[in-house]
Formats: structure tokens, C-alpha cells, sequence
């Protein structure tokens, strides 16, 4: 009977020694299962299945990889995805270039639109003025022979010229930017 309880007890202490084992070689870790093997750790990719009897370990329903090759395909993907990203940075730079050098040219055409505006409505004013001049000195003299005619002739000269040059002369002027 010593015997029979020495056994049994031998049994019991294996046993749970066993499946304190068992357990401690597996952990989880951000969704991932580390499992403790003779060649060291090692990940399972896919699902890790508890099995029916404690004594047993379980199994990976997926590739089993080391941690020093998970880290090795983790920097390479990552890697990967930076260059990625380097690569569209880059395209979004050139593009933005592109853009920045159509912007200028579409402000220096601006700015040759509005110096050709001026220089016509200056051509315009200065055309008006002359016109005007000529006219009222084209004049006969025996319409302009009365001193009082003429001053009111000179008046309305003045007056249609300060017109013409307030006319041309309050075009807003570009903002630069």
C-alpha cells in the first residue's frame, strides 16, 4: 500500500509538473502565441490550438516562424512601406512644383495683361486729350472772335480734359502679392 501511494504520488507531482510546463510554454502577445521550443522561441502565424488533454502541447494552425526572421520581414515591410511613402512624397513634391511654376506664370501673365491695359488707356487718354485740343482749336475764329465766347469755350476745354482725366486716371492699380 506504501508502495501504491508513492507511485500515485510520484504520478501527480510529474503530471503537474508536466502541465505547468506545458502552459508556460506558451504565451500570447498582441494577438500573436510565443511558444517556447527546444531551438527557442518561436511565433505562430495562424491560430494556436489548446489541446484536449493538458498533459499535451497544442499545435499552430499556421507556419511557425523564429522571432529573429519575424523581425527581419517586419523591417523589410516596413521598410517597403516607407519607401512607399518617400516615393509619394516625392510625386506630390513635383507636382506642387509644377503647380507653383504654372501659378507664376499665370501672375507674370497677369501682370503683362495689366501693364497692356494701362499702356492702352493711357494711349486712349492721351488720344482723347489730343482730340479734344485739336477740336476746339479747329474752331473758327469768328466763333471764338468774343471775348466772353471764348473764355466759356476754354472753360468747357478745361472741364471736358479734368473729366477725360479723372475717367483714365482711377483704374485701380494691381496688388502684388
Amino acid at each position: 500500500m506504501k508502495t501504491l501511494v508513492c507511485v500515485i504520488t510520484i504520478c501527480l507531482v510529474f503530471i503537474t509538473v508536466r502541465v505547468s510546463s506545458v502552459q508556460s510554454q506558451t504565451q500570447e502577445f498582441e494577438g500573436y502565441t510565443i511558444v517556447r521550443t527546444i531551438a527557442g522561441p518561436q511565433i505562430c502565424l495562424g491560430q494556436w490550438v489548446q489541446p484536449a488533454d493538458v498533459a499535451l502541447s497544442g499545435s499552430c494552425e499556421g507556419q511557425m516562424i523564429d522571432i529573429s526572421q519575424l523581425s527581419a520581414i517586419s523591417a523589410r515591410q516596413s521598410t517597403e512601406k516607407l519607401d512607399q511613402v518617400v516615393l509619394t512624397l516625392a510625386l506630390i513634391d513635383q507636382k506642387l512644383a509644377v503647380n507653383n511654376d504654372q501659378v507664376k506664370e499665370l501672375i507674370q501673365a497677369t501682370v503683362n495683361t495689366q501693364v497692356a491695359i494701362d499702356q492702352q488707356v493711357r494711349q486712349a487718354s492721351e488720344f482723347l486729350r489730343e482730340t479734344i485740343t485739336k477740336r476746339f482749336d479747329a474752331l473758327p475764329k469768328e466763333m471764338i472772335a468774343n471775348d466772353l465766347f471764348k473764355k466759356e469755350l476754354a472753360k468747357l476745354k478745361e472741364d471736358i480734359l479734368k473729366e477725360v482725366q479723372k475717367s483714365y486716371s482711377t483704374l485701380p492699380k494691381p496688388s502684388t502679392k
